[in-house]
């Protein structure tokens, strides 16, 4: 009796060492991640992981070669309409761009609250647009004095699949 409890308990604690030892690809953690998807623009997947108030963000190149930050962050939702709130931006230099976008059901069920603060130039004719498909900021960016313009956008779009957004923009 006492040979076959040793015996036994012999292989349970082979088998402990076994799993404990070796790494498992069922333990990893799935994470948020944001990954390039085409000229400009940047995939947000895993977005629910992220906590209230938490970032993910996407190192690029901004439109005069300097670095820029593409990004999307969580916001607690305090209105009276289902869904998640994300905060949609872009940073280069001293320039920020964002936008709120609320997603139900992998749909755009509102698009608010924008703000534009560039250095160098104005804008003009800010807009906010909503399908249920994306949310887009657009405007005009002039130039000091007024010699050059040109259409910026940044646009969030809901890509269907679980808590993904993609991002994409022009400035």
């Amino acid at each position: 009796m006492k040979r076959i409890l040793k015996n036994n308990l012999s292989v349970v604690l082979a088998i402990w060492m076994l799993f404990a030892v070796c790494p498992s690809a069922l333990a990893a953690e799935r994470q948020p991640n944001a990954f390039r998807s085409g000229e400009e623009g940047v995939t947000f997947s895993g977005l629910l992981l992220l906590e209230s108030g938490e970032s993910i963000a996407y190192e690029t190149t901004g439109p005069d070669g300097s670095k820029a930050v593409i990004g999307i962050t969580w916001v607690e939702n305090h209105m009276r309409t289902a869904g998640e709130v994300w905060q949609v931006w872009y940073t280069w230099l001293a320039n920020h761009v964002e936008f709120y976008m609320t997603v139900n059901d992998n749909k755009v069920t509102s698009v608010y609250d924008y703000s534009i603060s560039l250095i160098g130039s104005t804008y003009e004719d800010a807009r906010l647009t909503k399908t249920t498909t994306y949310g887009k900021l657009t405007f005009e960016q002039i130039s000091l004095g007024g010699l050059a313009a040109s259409t910026c956008w940044l646009k969030g779009t809901v890509t269907g699949e679980n808590d993904e957004i993609d991002v994409t923009w022009q400035m």
